[in-house]
């Protein structure tokens, strides 16, 4: 690292780009500490289409076109903008040869990896993985799971944050037909389906939602009329928050490639900072950024979950409180911006130790 480390920082971020990703947020978050920062959307080279058989063929056929394109303007761009640091969100698409082009640039290239496992998405070059400088990965045992299955050990935890910007009150009249009981936002997993099913058959009069894909496929007959049919995000997501009288955070099970299933997840900071209130799986690592009962609420089985949905619809003043409060904390603390600063502050760090003539 030659670059003066009291000039202000130019961050390259790489990632999906439409309004409510992560990615942005993290982007958002690096320019509102002060830094000038370039983002470079997948989605811009990668058309999101429907799920239909057609689409997917033609997506496939044309794969190899458009990640040249991507990879070559990534390559064009860091030559004009000479970031100090690159951010490589999750990795989709990226080349190992795209990853050596922006080290000889001198730029500390990290990956921000936000998923349970890094084995199971196809368009993730496992290979990219040890040509990072560091590795944020958002799964607190990710730590291990990097070091069993590649032997790296440059990974440090850095949890999901929000987006106020994105995650936010949304005025009542504004979502006045979405208005429900209970609502869950995500992709569908036999777990969540389970732990919705409990919930249904106890609480059969209570108006449930569920928003997100796979929906579709559910064998839960007592679910189907509660499947919305699409998932929802950036402002579709937060009125969907605020629509909800009790927000649930479920997390996914263990997959393949991973040691565990979620502790905590990206809707463990989206649901309060929109105002939400959570009502999440209680594990000892949710505990550490929110009072349970005073700034969310937490399950450990499916019927302690139906009595804290009883008792938190029969009692709203109780229930807005905890929501309250849970949104102060959330933006007080996780925002974007604090991973930024995060982040930022592990560069200078490492920079420090090899100035020194220590490795990192």
């Amino acid at each position: 690292m030659t670059k003066n480390l009291k000039d202000k920082y130019r961050v390259l971020v790489i990632g999906e780009s439409w309004n409510g990703s992560d990615c942005t947020g993290l982007a958002r978050g690096f320019r509102e500490i002060g830094c000038a920062v370039e983002l470079i959307g997948t989605d811009q080279f990668f058309p999101k289409t429907d799920r239909a058989f057609f689409s997917k063929v033609l997506n496939r056929l044309l794969h190899v076109f458009f990640k040249n394109q991507f990879n070559e303007y990534i390559s064009k761009v860091a030559k004009i903008f000479n970031p100090y640091i690159t951010v490589v969100f999750k990795g989709n698409h990226i080349s190992v040869q795209t990853l050596k082009d922006l080290k000889e640039e001198n730029s500390w290239v990290i990956n921000f990896y936000p998923d349970v496992s890094f084995t199971n998405h196809p368009s993730v070059e496992v290979a990219g993985f040890s040509y990072y400088d560091h590795i944020f990965t958002t799964k607190s045992f990710g730590i291990k799971d990097f070091k069993y299955n590649l032997g790296l050990t440059n990974v440090s935890f850095l949890s999901h944050g929000c987006d106020p910007s994105v995650h936010r009150f949304i005025e009542r009249e504004l979502i006045e037909s979405w208005t429900n009981d209970v609502s869950f936002i995500g992709t569908w997993s036999k777990h969540k389906e389970d732990v919705l099913k409990a919930l249904k058959i106890n609480l059969p009069d209570i108006e449930l939602k569920i928003w997100g894909h796979g929906w579709e496929n559910i064998q839960s007959e007592c679910l189907k009329s509660s499947v919305v049919g699409y998932p929802v995000f950036g402002d579709l997501y937060a009125m969907a928050i605020n629509a909800s009288r009790i927000n649930l955070g479920l997390l996914s099970e263990i997959v393949e490639g991973a040691s565990s299933g979620d502790l905590i997840t990206a809707r463990t900071f989206h649901i309060p900072s929109s105002g939400g209130f959570m009502l999440h799986e209680r594990t000892e690592e949710v505990l550490g950024y929110f009072k349970e009962d005073e700034e969310m609420a937490c399950f450990s089985s499916e019927m302690e979950m139906v009595e804290k949905v009883k008792f938190y619809l029969e009692n709203e003043t109780k229930r807005k409180d905890v929501a309250k409060m849970g949104n102060e904390r959330c933006v007080r603390e996780n925002k974007h911006s604090h991973r930024a600063r995060s982040i930022i502050e592990k560069y200078e760090d490492i920079s420090r130790l090899r100035s020194m003539g220590n490795d990192e």
